[in-house]
C-alpha cells in the first residue's frame, strides 16, 4: 500500500537554485546575439519581400511578432484560469502554435538586425533597441529551458512568460512604433518644399552619388535602387529631416556629422527633398 502511494505521488518541485539553469540560457544566448552583431553596417544581403524595404520588413515582422505576443499573454491566463470563460480544449494548442508562429516571425528581423545592421548605439534609442534585441533571444532561451525541465516552483513560469513579453514589446516599441510614427509623419500633407537659399541641389548629386547614399536607398533622380534604407522616393522627406538624418544618423543609418562637410549635408538634403518622387 505505502508503496502504490509513494509510485503515485507527484514530483518533487525544484529548489530554486535550478533557476541558475534558466539565467545561464539568458546569459548564453543573449550574449551570443550581441557578439554576432558586434561589426559595421553591411551594404549587401538584405530583402524585402513584399514590403517597401528591409526596414518596413522588420517592422512588419516585428508588429506580427508582438501581437502574437499579446495573444500568447492572453492564451496562457486562460490556460492557467485566470479569465472568467471556461478553458476550452484547443487553447493548450493555440498557445504552442502562436509561440512558434511568433519566434519564427522575429528570424527574419534578427537576419537584418544581428547579420546586417549590427549591434547600435547612435542614441538612447537604438541602444536600447540592441539591448532588448538581444535580451529577446536570451529571455526565450530561458522559458523554454524552464518549460522543457519542468517541476520549477509555480511563479517561476509566468514571471518568465511575463520578461519575454515585456522585451518583445521594448522591441517593437523602440523600432515598429517609432518607424510608423515617423511614416505618419511624412504623410502628413506637406506644403511646397523650402530649402535654404545656400544649399544647392545640384552640387547635392554628387554628394550623394560620392557619399554612397544610392547603396542604401532608391532614389530615382539619382538613378539608385538601394534596399537598405527607406525608399525615398516613397518617402519623399523634408530638407530639415534629410539634414538631420544625414547628420546625426539613427534607424540604422550612420551619422554622416564628420565625414561630409555642413555644407555638403546642406546640400544632399536639399537634393533629397526636392527631388525625392520626382524622377
Amino acid at each position: 500500500m505505502a508503496q502504490t502511494a509513494a509510485a503515485t505521488a507527484p514530483p518533487e518541485t525544484r529548489s530554486y537554485r535550478w533557476l541558475a539553469a534558466p539565467l545561464l540560457a539568458f546569459a548564453l544566448f543573449a550574449l551570443t546575439a550581441g557578439l554576432l552583431a558586434h561589426h559595421a553596417p553591411r551594404s549587401k544581403g538584405y530583402f524585402r519581400l513584399f514590403f517597401s524595404d528591409p526596414i518596413h520588413l522588420k517592422a512588419g515582422f516585428a508588429t506580427a511578432a508582438a501581437v502574437l505576443g499579446c495573444f500568447q499573454l492572453f492564451s496562457a491566463a486562460w490556460i492557467f484560469r485566470k479569465l472568467p470563460w471556461r478553458k476550452p480544449a484547443w487553447i493548450n494548442s493555440a498557445h504552442r502554435w502562436s509561440g512558434r508562429l511568433a519566434f519564427a516571425c522575429t528570424l527574419p528581423v534578427a537576419y537584418h538586425c544581428i547579420f546586417k545592421l549590427g549591434f547600435r548605439t547612435l542614441d538612447s534609442r537604438v541602444l536600447a533597441h540592441s539591448l532588448l534585441g538581444c535580451g529577446v533571444y536570451g529571455a526565450y532561451a530561458s522559458k523554454v529551458t524552464i518549460v522543457r525541465l519542468h517541476r520549477f516552483p509555480r511563479p517561476v513560469l509566468p514571471i518568465a512568460g511575463g520578461f519575454l513579453f515585456a522585451v518583445l514589446i521594448g522591441v517593437w516599441y523602440t523600432s515598429a512604433l517609432w518607424l510608423y510614427r515617423q511614416d505618419h509623419a511624412a504623410a502628413a500633407p506637406k506644403t511646397a518644399v523650402v530649402v535654404p537659399a545656400d544649399a544647392n541641389a545640384a552640387a547635392g548629386a554628387t554628394v550623394f552619388a560620392t557619399a554612397a547614399c544610392g547603396s542604401c536607398h532608391t532614389l530615382a533622380a539619382a538613378h539608385a535602387s538601394g534596399q537598405v534604407g527607406p525608399n525615398l522616393d516613397t518617402l519623399r522627406p523634408g530638407f530639415e529631416r534629410v539634414r538631420g538624418q544625414v547628420q546625426l544618423g539613427g534607424a540604422g543609418m550612420p551619422a554622416f556629422e564628420g565625414k561630409l562637410t555642413a555644407a555638403q549635408i546642406r546640400d544632399v538634403a536639399a537634393f533629397v527633398a526636392t527631388r525625392a518622387g520626382r524622377g
